[in-house]
């Protein structure tokens, strides 16, 4: 794609962090918005703030649970009928998932983080990868993680399924090209950034997925601190926008955790037992 103004964003996890920069950044390029989200109060917000920018765009709500197939094709098809058509569709929704010892996790943790975390993303790309092929002019991008690319104890489902996530958006790339698509592919891979993501867990509670024992629970004071520390979700929102234009499929935020990455793939290509990895900087480096 080379122009966004007059085109239309879905972005699912809209209402905060990096899902409501993104949304406010297409609405400065002169995008129509969908937000999507289970948050209403905050959804209302994002549109408002939206409005206030006086862009000319319109900013729309839907309340959106990822991890049902059908609360996706009812997102697509209020999209559709409000503006005809979509553009860029952002797949972005996410949560911790359930913390813990693998063994320890119970079938429901794991069913209620892979549903949000893995299966919301395969629900999005069936429901809306059709409708941008047939058209022709479109983007998708999906928010992986750097835990899509290294490992750590005691959030096995975040783990598992950030990797799948990234695969994920490889093989689409690979069969668009098949195809002889021009729909893009972007997969974000965030490294720290000062989300909500650790307060809505706790909030959360076990019940629904949360923590389940003392190692979950360190799990989540160790990525508050690093998420407070961590980049501006502004500053994702505008390397959002710039790689849907450059038609960019890999999206790191920062390179604190390249040689992280590069010595698990030594690792992996001499058959090396894996380390922790940790990123080589206290903080990101900014773009």
């Amino acid at each position: 794609m080379d122009e966004l103004a007059g085109k239309t964003a879905v972005v699912t996890g809209g209402a905060s962090g990096m899902g409501r920069a993104m949304a406010l950044r297409f609405a400065r390029a002169g995008m129509n918005v969908v937000v999507a989200d289970v948050n209403d109060e905050a959804m209302t917000d994002v549109a408002n703030e939206i409005a206030a920018l006086d862009q000319g765009v319109e900013a729309i709500t839907v309340a959106t649970d990822v991890s049902d197939a059908g609360a996706n094709e009812a997102l697509f098809e209020v999209a559709v009928d409000r503006f005809g058509q979509v553009n860029v569709v952002c797949l972005n929704a996410g949560v911790t998932g359930a913390l813990g010892k693998s063994w320890t996790l119970s079938e429901d943790d794991w069913r209620w983080s892979l549903g949000i975390l893995l299966d919301g993303v395969t629900h999005g790309i069936r429901t809306f990868v059709p409708h941008l092929i047939e058209h022709g002019d479109g983007h998708v991008v999906i928010t992986a993680s750097i835990a899509g690319h290294v490992t750590a104890p005691f959030s096995s489902p975040y783990g598992v399924a950030k990797h799948g996530v990234a695969i994920l958006a490889e093989t689409l790339f690979h069969e668009l090209a098949a195809e002889g698509s021009s729909v893009g592919v972007t997969c974000l891979c965030p490294g720290f950034v000062n989300t909500n993501i650790v307060a809505a867990a706790r909030a959360e509670g076990a019940p629904h997925g949360g923590s389940t024992d003392q190692w979950g629970e360190r799990w989540l004071d160790v990525s508050e601190r690093a998420l407070a520390g961590g980049l501006d979700p502004a500053v994702v929102g505008e390397q959002v926008h710039d790689a849907i234009l450059d038609n960019q499929f890999w999206l790191f935020t920062d390179q604190a955790w390249d040689e992280p990455i590069a010595r698990r793939a030594n690792e992996i290509a001499n058959r090396l037992p894996p380390t922790i990895s940790r990123p080589t900087r206290d903080r990101p480096s900014r773009p």
